[in-house]
């Protein structure tokens, strides 16, 4: 599994990255619920959480739960193509994580509350 991933590095969309799960624990505070952005909170069945990059970016990183995506290889390839999707207007996905049973998604943070929010009430 590993050595997939590792060969597909090369295939990934300009501005687009492949994170470690480390790497997003650690922006994330370790997932700490104070950094829940879903607007259902943690009851949500995939969370959202505010995250910070150690080149003080701001990221949101929506976290599956472990059957949202049992295949690696779709996960990976999905998440490159949405990557691909750039637009001034909305939040880009910048990046992934596949490691394990973890899959994420990392995308660039909208600040104050959520989409729906603004669209919807």
């Amino acid at each position: 599994m590993a050595l997939l991933i590792s060969n597909e590095k090369a295939a990934l969309p300009a501005g687009f990255r492949e994170y470690s799960l480390d790497q997003l624990r650690a922006a994330t505070s370790g997932f700490c619920t104070d950094n829940v952005v879903s607007e259902h909170g943690e009851k949500a069945p995939n969370v959202v959480y505010r995250g910070k990059l150690d080149e003080d970016r701001f990221i949101a990183v929506k976290r599956f739960n472990r059957s949202a995506w049992p295949d690696p290889r779709q996960f990976l390839e999905e998440a490159r193509a949405v990557g691909q999707l750039r637009s001034e207007r909305l939040a880009n996905l910048i990046g992934c994580c596949c490691e394990g049973n973890e899959r994420l998604l990392v995308a660039e943070f909208m600040p104050n509350e959520t989409l729906s929010k603004h669209l919807f009430h």
